[in-house]
């Protein structure tokens, strides 16, 4: 069975946006983000300042950090590594990669003093902010607890359900961990190869199926 048994076209590569990432079948892809559209995303950590003017050094998080300018409700909040700063409202009205990484300009942030003390700070937003999704594109987060289903010569086994995605540079990984019902008790690690692995994905249903080793 083929991704486009299941209504699905593409090859499955992934692109990672936040803290979570969806997938792509039509462009074949994965972006990370949140679960519901209420849910509170990182989209950007700022790592310091650039020049004397008000720059930020950013890491996006976000597949192309363009979309974030101009974008309204965005909230500037402190990061896990800060123990104190108040959160605020705030526009991006510049930004431009730069180097290996990209620098943005804030709303009311205008000279290097004032960006310094924003470093370890971090753009938040709301899933609903992220740019719409093409027909068969999920979000990583849909498939955490999604059980996977493994098309074996004896038939259908249960490896598990997925936990979470790991990046790994080649392909992306399901991380699979044993459920109630599923075959035994070990810890999978499946990559994400459409049609190779990946069978078909079925939201409604709430499985994988994939072509895997059931006995690794």
């Amino acid at each position: 069975m083929k991704l486009e048994d299941e209504g699905f076209v593409g090859k499955g590569k992934l692109h990672h946006v936040g803290a979570g990432a969806f997938l792509s079948f039509s462009e074949g892809w994965l972006c990370f983000g949140g679960s519901p559209v209420t849910e509170s995303l990182v989209l950007a950590e700022v790592l310091g300042a650039h020049g004397i003017k008000g720059w930020l050094k950013v890491r996006p998080l976000v597949e192309d950090p363009n979309f974030l300018e101009g974008l309204e409700g965005l909230v500037l909040a402190p990061g896990p590594k800060m123990r104190q700063a108040d959160s605020r409202g705030v526009k991006v009205t510049n930004l431009r990669p730069q180097g290996r990484g990209w620098v943005i300009q804030l709303s009311g942030v205008d000279d290097r003093t004032q960006a310094e003390a924003l470093r370890g700070m971090v753009l938040r937003g709301s899933a609903a902010l992220l740019p719409d999704l093409e027909d068969g594109d999920f979000y990583w987060r849909d498939l955490e607890g999604l059980r996977v289903w493994c098309e074996a010569p004896e038939g259908l086994c249960l490896l598990g359900e997925i936990d979470h995605l790991l990046e790994t540079g080649a392909n992306d990984v399901l991380v699979v961990r044993p459920c109630e019902g599923s075959m035994d008790d070990k810890e999978r690690l499946i990559p994400w190869l459409v049609d190779e692995v990946v069978h078909s994905v079925d939201m409604d249903a709430g499985t994988v199926r994939v072509i895997w080793y059931t006995d690794v």
